[in-house]
């Protein structure tokens, strides 16, 4: 029984319909995934700021005092140069 042009045309109608749902449908994901991600990356970001603020005390402490440690031995390295040869001292002691 051959196709009429009416009967073509509806089956188009309807693979349209169908490709137009599903394409929506396609649409609507990606626009959920754009916002899921960035949503997800301002967290991270966020975290990270909320991390370093609240841990930025101690950090700042910690390199004072490591500060201070590196210029001690820097001033015991140069003290140690002013001393006298131990190696003989000792050699006279015994």
């Amino acid at each position: 029984m051959p196709e009429t042009d009416h009967d073509t045309l509806t089956k188009l109608l309807d693979i349209e319909k169908e490709n137009n749902r599903i394409l929506r449908g396609m649409h609507r994901s990606m626009l959920w995934g754009r916002i899921f991600t960035f949503i997800y990356w301002l967290v991270i970001l966020g975290v990270l700021g909320w991390s370093y603020y609240f841990v930025q005390p101690y950090l700042v402490k910690y390199l004072e005092t490591y500060q201070k440690l590196v210029h001690t031995i820097s001033t015991l390295d140069s003290g140690a140069a002013s001393l006298p040869n131990l190696q003989g001292l000792l050699d006279k002691v015994r």
